[in-house]
């Protein structure tokens, strides 16, 4: 995920923008954004999905998974990625438990990530893309297209 980090901070270099801007942008504290740019706290998924609209760019190109820049006019979709993680576990023949070790996330908590009792964490929902190579603009539902662009 460092690349990320690297990405967010270009990328709002390259537009001449304040982190006081981009905070104001996404109605967060000032002293918010600086944390999340820097990778101190993790930012959560639908800050993610603003920062690719306001960037035009996909959730992949932001983490490093593509090097092309791509676009999605889709919005996130909590319900779509619920189904897809899902789909995910069974298109790999794998249980809730055999998934959730595999990963490190336990059946309890890869139980509660799919049926939609908490969302997932963005590094967790990283992880399985790079699992897995697939796209986490498919897992997010802003995409079609399952498979990692180059």
């Amino acid at each position: 995920m460092a690349i990320f980090f690297k990405r967010v901070h270009d990328l709002r270099v390259d537009n001449d923008l304040k982190q006081k801007e981009i905070a104001t942008m996404l109605k967060v504290n000032i002293n918010t954004y600086p944390h999340w740019e820097s990778g101190m706290y993790e930012m959560p998924i639908e800050m993610i999905d603003k920062l690719s609209k306001f960037y035009n760019c996909s959730i992949d190109y932001l983490t490093g998974l593509s090097n092309e820049h791509g676009t999605f006019s889709k919005k996130f979709n909590c319900e779509e990625m619920f189904i897809r993680l899902k789909r995910l576990r069974k298109e790999n023949h794998l249980s809730q438990a055999e998934i959730g070790n595999k990963l490190g996330f336990g059946q309890m908590n890869w139980c509660r990530y799919e049926t939609g009792k908490i969302l997932i964490p963005f590094s967790k929902l990283y992880l399985i893309a790079k699992e897995f190579n697939v796209s986490l603009d498919y897992l997010m539902g802003k995409s079609e297209e399952n498979k990692m662009p180059k």
